[in-house]
C-alpha cells in the first residue's frame, strides 16, 4: 500500500491516547511487579495505588529521553548516539541497566555492550521503550522498527529483547492506520525471525485463542512452554501482552487481563494501554481509568532514576513535540506518508510485510565502525573479556565498498604485558568491493590486566588521508582459587578449612581458575551435591561501601576479610544483577558491606542443593546519584591478582 494520508488531529489524539494509556497500565501494574514470576494468577480490577500523576516509570520516562536525544541529534540516529545518552541521562542500574552501563564505562560500546556479561539480555528492559518509534514514524513499520533495533541492542545485544522491542514499534507504528488485531500481529510477528522465542510464544498465545481456549487456560499453558523464573523475562511477557489484548473486552479489562497474567506487570499493561489508545486515541479512552491520573507524567527525576531531562513531561506537550518530529522523521527515510489538515485519513491500510534484512548482517559480539571510507567491524569471541590462563580470540572484518582495491598497513597496539599469540599480518590488499578478515588471538600475563585494557588497531592505507584507528578493548577476567568438591557436605558442615582466617598463600587443593564474567562457572565442578569454595581478592585504592552478590540456586556463606557477613536467606531462582533499591538483588544473597582500602579478600562457601549448579559474584557501588537504585557499577578495582604475590596493586 502506498500514499497514506494522516489526519493531523486523528494523529494528535493517537498519540495523545498513547501516553495516557501507557501511563494507565504502568501505574495499574507497577506495584504487582515482583522479582520473580509467581504460577499464580492475579485478580485486579482498578488500580491498587493511586498516587497524583500515576507512578513514575522507567517504560515510561526513558523514552522522554529518546525524544530529546532525537531532538537534538536528528532523524538519523546510531547506536553510539544512544550510549551517550545512557551515560548522560540514565542513573539507574538494575538488572540489564546495570550491566550494559558497566560495559559501557569500561569501554565497549553497541551491542557488545549489552551482549558481554548480561544475564538479563532477555528481559524487558528494551520492549518497554517501542512507543516512540511508532509515534514518530506512524504507518511506517520498517522505520520505526530500525529505531527499535538501534536502541535495544544497547543493554540487550543478542538477547530476545531486541526482537520484543522490534515487535512492539512495528505492531503500534501499524496501528496508526490499521485496526485489525489479526493483520496488526500478522504483520508485527512478520518482522522478527520465526525460530525465536517471542515469536513462539506470541504465536502459541494466538493459536490458542484461535482454538477456543479460555483466557485462564491460555495463561497457563503459554505460562508452561515458556517458563522462566525471572519476571521480566521478554518472551512470556510478550505472550501475556498478546492474551490481554485477544481476551479483553475493553480498555480496563485488557489491561487488568494482561496485569493478572502476572510476571512483569507494569511492562505488559503499559505496552497493551499504549497500544489500545493508538487504537482507539485519547478520546476514546475511560474518564475512570485517565482522569485520575491527569496530564503530567510522574519521572523519578528527583529520586536520580533519570537526569538530565529536558523533554517535556506534560502529555500535552510531549504529544505536541512528538507529532512536529514526526513529520520530520516520516520526511527523513522517505516515507510514503502525508500529514494532512483534512478530514480524510487513509484507514485499514493492508501494509507491506516490512523489509528486516538488515538484520541478517546483525552480529552481538561486533562493534561496526565506518573510518576512512572502509567499514570495519570488530568481533569479539564468546565475550569481551581477556584472561591470563587462554588468549581471547577477535576478527577484524574489513570492507571495501570502493571502484578499486585499497592496500592498508595495519599495526596492532596494546597495553603493556600484552601480545599476539598467533601472526597476524601487517599489510592488506582488500579488492574493490570485496571484504578481508583478520584473526587475533591477544595473550596477557596475570599482573598486566587491568578492568579495562585499552588497544588500538591501526589501519593506514596507501595514498590516502588518514583515519582513526579501530578501538581494540578486552575487558579484565577474574582470578579465582577454588577448592575441590566436599562430596555430601553442607553449608554448615566442618570441611577442614578455617573459613575465618586470612590466607596469606594458595591453600592447598585450591585450583586457579579465570572467569570472564561474573558466572563463577564452578558447575562442571559440581557432579554431585555438596560444597565447594572459592576464594577472590579484590584491590580497591579507597576505602568504599559496596553491595556484593552471591546470587545461586542453592546456599552460600559470605566471608569478607575474615568475617561472615552474609548467607543465603532462602533459596531462591538465580537472578544475578549488581543489587538493586531498599531490598537488594534477589532478595537473599546480597550484602553491603564496606571494602577497606588495599586488597580484600573475598571467600565464598557453595553449596548445591539442585543440579546443574548455578552462582555468580558481582559488585555493586552505592549510588550516590539514585536513592532508589543501590548497585551501580564498581568501578576503579583490580581483580586479577593476590596479596601474597609482593605487589602493592
Amino acid at each position: 500500500m502506498s500514499g497514506i494520508t494522516i489526519n493531523r488531529d486523528v494523529f494528535r489524539d493517537k498519540v495523545m491516547g498513547c501516553w495516557l494509556g501507557k501511563n494507565a497500565g504502568g501505574t495499574l501494574g507497577e506495584p504487582l511487579e515482583g522479582k520473580f514470576g509467581n504460577r499464580e494468577m492475579l485478580h485486579v480490577d482498578w488500580y491498587t495505588e493511586l498516587p497524583e500523576g500515576g507512578i513514575p516509570n522507567d517504560d515510561l520516562e526513558l523514552q522522554l529521553i529518546w525524544l530529546q536525544l532525537i531532538l537534538s541529534k536528528g532523524p538519523g540516529l546510531s547506536s553510539a548516539d544512544f550510549v551517550e545518552a545512557w551515560n548522560d541521562c540514565i542513573a539507574y542500574n538494575f538488572d540489564e541497566y546495570g550491566l550494559s552501563k558497566e560495559n559501557m564505562q569500561k569501554g565497549l560500546s553497541a551491542p557488545v555492550c549489552g551482549w558481554n556479561n548480561n544475564y538479563f539480555k532477555d528481559c524487558m528492559g528494551s520492549p518497554i521503550r517501542s512507543e516512540i518509534w511508532a509515534c514518530l514514524a506512524p504507518g511506517c513499520p520498517e522505520v520505526a522498527a530500525r529505531y527499535a533495533f538501534l536502541d535495544a541492542i544497547v543493554d540487550h545485544g543478542g538477547g530476545e529483547s531486541v526482537y520484543g522491542e522490534i515487535f512492539n514499534a512495528v505492531l503500534e507504528s501499524a496501528a496508526f492506520v490499521q485496526n485489525d488485531k489479526w493483520e496488526l500481529l500478522k504483520l508485527a510477528l512478520s518482522s522478527i525471525p520465526a525460530d525465536c522465542l517471542t515469536y513462539r510464544c506470541v504465536k502459541r498465545s494466538m493459536d490458542n485463542y484461535k482454538a477456543g481456549m479460555g483466557y485462564e487456560d491460555n495463561r497457563n499453558d503459554v505460562m508452561e512452554a515458556f517458563y522462566h523464573p525471572v519476571a521480566q523475562y521478554s518472551p512470556l511477557n510478550l505472550g501475556f501482552q498478546t492474551i490481554g489484548w485477544l481476551y479483553g473486552e475493553d480498555f480496563g479489562d485488557a489491561i487488568c487481563k494482561a496485569v493478572n497474567c502476572g510476571w512483569d506487570t507494569d511492562c505488559t499493561a503499559a505496552t497493551l494501554g499504549a497500544l489500545l489508545g493508538i487504537l482507539g486515541g485519547a478520546s476514546s479512552l475511560p474518564d475512570q481509568w485517565i482522569k485520575p491520573l491527569g496530564y503530567e507524567i510522574a519521572t523519578n527525576m528527583a529520586t536520580g532514576g533519570i537526569r538530565n531531562l529536558t523533554a517535556p513531561t506534560d502529555i500535552r506537550e510531549l504529544t505536541a513535540a512528538v507529532c512536529d518530529e514526526a513529520e520530520r522523521v516520516v520526511r527523513y527515510w522517505g516515507c510514503d506518508v502525508t500529514f494532512s489538515a483534512s478530514d480524510i485519513m487513509t484507514a485499514g491500510v493492508r501494509l507491506e510485510t516490512p523489509d528486516t534484512g538488515w538484520m541478517k548482517q546483525y552480529q552481538p559480539g561486533g562493534i561496526r565502525y565506518d573510518l576512512g571510507g572502509l567499514k570495519e567491524t570488530l568481533i569479539y569471541e564468546k565475550h569481551a573479556a581477556v584472561c591470563a590462563d587462554r588468549p581471547s580470540a577477535v576478527t577484524l572484518c574489513l570492507e571495501n565498498p570502493h571502484p578499486t582495491a585499497k592496500n592498508i598497513r595495519m599495526q596492532v597496539s596494546l597495553p603493556e604485558g600484552f601480545g599476539l599469540a598467533c601472526d597476524v599480518p601487517d599489510t592488506l590488499q582488500i579488492p574493490a568491493g570485496g571484504r578481508r578478515q583478520v584473526r587475533m588471538e591477544i595473550a596477557a600475563g596475570g599482573n598486566a590486566i587491568a578492568e579495562s585494557n585499552r588497544g588500538w588497531i591501526l589501519l593506514t592505507p596507501e595514498g590516502e588521508p588518514a583515519f582513526p584507528a579501530v578501538p581494540l578493548v578486552l575487558l579484565g577476567g577474574s582470578r579465582w582459587l577454588v577448592s575441590g568438591l566436599f562430596k555430601g557436605r553442607t553449608l554448615d558442615d566442618n570441611c577442614g578449612i578455617a573459613e575465618d582466617q586470612i590466607f596469606t598463600r594458595c591453600p592447598e587443593g585450591f585450583e586457579e581458575q579465570w572467569n570472564p564474567g561474573n558466572d563463577l562457572e564452578l558447575g562442571h565442578k559440581f557432579t554431585e551435591k555438596g560444597v565447594i569454595f572459592a576464594l577472590h581478592h579484590i584491590y580497591t585504592e579507597t576505602e568504599r561501601e559496596a553491595v556484593l552478590g552471591v546470587p545461586n540456586n542453592g546456599f552460600m556463606k559470605l566471608y569478607v576479610n575474615g568475617e561472615m557477613i552474609h548467607r543465603t536467606v532462602k533459596q531462591v531462582s538465580l537472578r544475578p544483577n549488581l543489587g538493586n533499591g531498599g531490598a537488594l538483588g534477589d532478595l537473599s544473597n546480597y550484602k553491603v558491606t564496606r571494602l577497606k582500602r588495599g586488597w580484600n579478600q573475598v571467600l565464598i562457601k557453595l553449596e548445591a542443593d539442585v543440579l546443574p549448579q548455578e552462582a555468580h559474584f558481582t559488585m555493586g557501588e552505592m549510588s550516590t546519584v539514585c536513592a532508589k537504585n543501590h548497585g551501580m557499577p564498581l568501578l576503579h578495582i583490580r581483580r586479577s591478582g593476590f596479596s601474597w604475590e609482593g605487589e602493592d596493586k
